[in-house]
This record gives C-alpha cells, sequence and structure tokens, in this order.
C-alpha cells in the first residue's frame, strides 16, 4: 500500500513538472532521429513524458507550412541535452545536420549528447567520434526500462530508482 501511494506521488510530480515545463516551452532533450524512425522515437517521447521529462520532436513543435530548419536551429539553444537516436536505416541527412550541430554545442556549452541506439541500431563507422561517448542501447525494445533509465540519467544527470511499474497503467 506505501509503494503504490509513492507510486502515485512520484507520478504526480512528474505529471506536474511536465506541464510546468510545456507551458513555458522548456524541453530537457531534443530527440534527432532518422524519419524512417519516427513511429518509435514518438513511443521512447511517451515513456520520457511519463518521468516528467519534456522532449522535443519536430513534427510536435513545426506547425505545417513552416520551416522545420528554423526549427531545428532555435531548439539547439533551448534543450539541455540531445538524443541522437539511430536505427537500422542508420542517421538521416537532417539527422546528420543536427548532430553536426549537437556537437559543437556540447563543445562550447557543455550539452550532453547522449547516443541512443534502438534495436539493430549501430553507431556508423564514419562517427568514431559518437563511439567514445557512453551510449544507450535498447535491446529488444524501447519499452526496454534499463536503457529508459540510462537515457533519463543522460538526460537529466541524475541516477533514477523508480518502479518499473512506474510506466504501467
Amino acid at each position: 500500500m506505501d509503494d503504490q501511494a509513492d507510486l502515485e506521488r512520484v507520478r504526480a510530480a512528474a505529471t506536474a513538472a511536465l506541464h510546468g515545463k510545456e507551458e513555458v516551452g522548456e524541453f530537457d532533450v531534443f530527440l534527432a532521429h532518422n524519419s524512417g524512425d519516427k513511429e518509435v522515437v514518438k513511443r521512447i517521447a511517451e515513456n520520457l513524458r511519463s518521468y516528467g521529462v519534456n522532449p522535443s520532436i519536430d513534427d510536435e513543435q513545426v506547425p505545417p507550412g513552416r520551416w522545420f530548419q528554423d526549427y531545428i536551429e532555435r531548439a539547439i539553444g533551448m534543450v539541455s541535452s540531445a538524443a541522437i537516436i539511430i536505427g537500422r536505416e542508420g542517421l538521416g541527412p537532417w539527422e546528420a545536420v543536427e548532430l553536426k550541430s549537437f556537437i559543437a554545442e556540447c563543445v562550447e556549452n557543455g550539452l550532453p549528447v547522449i547516443p541512443v541506439l534502438l534495436p539493430d541500431g549501430e553507431i556508423p563507422d564514419e562517427l568514431k567520434f559518437l563511439k567514445q561517448l557512453s551510449w544507450v542501447q535498447f535491446e529488444e525494445s524501447v519499452d526496454d526500462e534499463p536503457a529508459l533509465q540510462r537515457l533519463l540519467w543522460g538526460i537529466t544527470g541524475e541516477r533514477q530508482v523508480v518502479h518499473k511499474s512506474f510506466t504501467s497503467g
């Protein structure tokens, strides 16, 4: 019973934090991804939100008829971390441009750039410098709780110990 009450308090705090960030347009992480991985990335975003982390995803932030490149330029200065998500398709053409921008931001301002490997994803050989960073590997699916916890740690800088049942129900 106490565990359930604790879980409910954690959920309420996460929801309140997320709503506050949404109100002021504050994002915790930019999710750079290949458009072929869009649906899987949306699932990762959903999982992050359940922990009070506000992800920035291009198609959720760019109104129809606007240039998404303008959004990406603004987003780079508005987030506190970036996740470079790599699936079976590898980096998309725009993701490669985003990666270069985030790496520059990482060097200049200490922005964490987190390589995130989806199941069947691997860091391309031409991006050897990404292999120098600690990365997150989703093994079976994007609902892999240990991988999600590592991603949260990379984004927030804090290790979280949360019941596995947090994201369910």
